[in-house]
């Protein structure tokens, strides 16, 4: 499968979604080949949003990352947000959609689930409606 194949992105009215249908791995650390090729993914999503269009860059910027890990595999107990290469997102979002990744231009959530086959979807929106949605 191409990368193209593996990565599907869409420009919303005030989101930009990035899905890349593949499982990330568990460990919280990849080696040097596995950090780029989600390199490589990450990048490919981004030039798949920005295709035709100008991208959304946010003041502040909220990002939802979600995480599918596929079901049925022995990862149960590796299963720890915070032991997740999460910061390869991050640090391949800023400067495109945000401004920096420090707490005065973005905030980010981590959320899983089971799942048939393994994906990531990471949400970018203005932190201010990421603000109204936990307001009440």
């Amino acid at each position: 499968m191409s990368i193209n194949e593996i990565v599907r992105s869409a420009v919303l009215k005030d989101m930009v979604v990035l899905e890349i249908k593949e499982a990330l791995p568990p460990s919280k650390k990849l080696n040097s080949s596995l950090h780029d090729y989600w390199i490589d993914l990450i990048h490919a999503a981004i030039g798949q949003a920005a295709f035709g269009q100008k991208l959304p860059k946010f003041e502040k910027a909220f990002v939802l990352i979600e995480i599918t890990a596929p079901k049925y595999t022995d990862n149960t107990q590796l299963w720890d947000t915070s032991n997740r290469s999460i910061n390869l997102f991050i640090n391949n979002l800023k400067g495109i959609f945000f401004k920096d990744d420090n707490f005065e231009h973005m905030a980010f959530g981590v959320v899983g689930c089971w799942g048939e086959a393994g994906k990531i979807v990471i949400k970018i929106m203005p932190f201010e409606r990421f603000a109204e949605l936990i307001k009440n």
